[in-house]
């Protein structure tokens, strides 16, 4: 099992946390077309294939560029059309709470990079704490 989180004090408060920034090798800046930065045969690409869960911890702040290009970097590991490789993710936030950071963007701009405004989310299964 890994754990990240998508803000450095998130992933502190995780056993063995990193953020997925550093984990995953996501590019800074990132765009629509955007893998993460992860080669095969590398211990980084052994320890994530061998994952059977992925904890991300605060994903409602990410942009939906960013877990597409995790979504491309695992299918790419896993030689899987599958989303994320066919690797279990739970990813975990509060819409209500923190968004993606855009500057100076309104708040149609954010919205639009919401996680829920990827071509991945309808294959999301939505739980909600009560």
């Amino acid at each position: 099992m890994l754990y990240v989180a998508s803000s450095g004090i998130a992933a502190l408060l995780l056993e063995g946390g990193r953020t997925a920034h550093s984990h995953f090798k996501i590019p800074v800046p990132y765009h629509e077309s955007s893998f993460c930065t992860i080669s095969k045969n590398t211990p980084l690409a052994s320890l994530i294939c061998q994952a059977d869960l992925i904890i991300w911890d605060e994903a409602s702040m990410l942009h939906h560029h960013i877990m597409e290009a995790v979504d491309h970097s695992f299918k790419d590991l896993h030689n899987s059309d599958k989303p994320f490789g066919g690797l279990s993710i739970v990813f975990g936030g509060d819409f209500k709470q923190i968004l993606p950071v855009i500057l100076k963007g309104s708040r149609s701009q954010v919205v639009r990079a919401s996680i829920e405004k990827s071509i991945l989310w309808r294959e999301i299964t939505v739980l909600y704490l009560c």
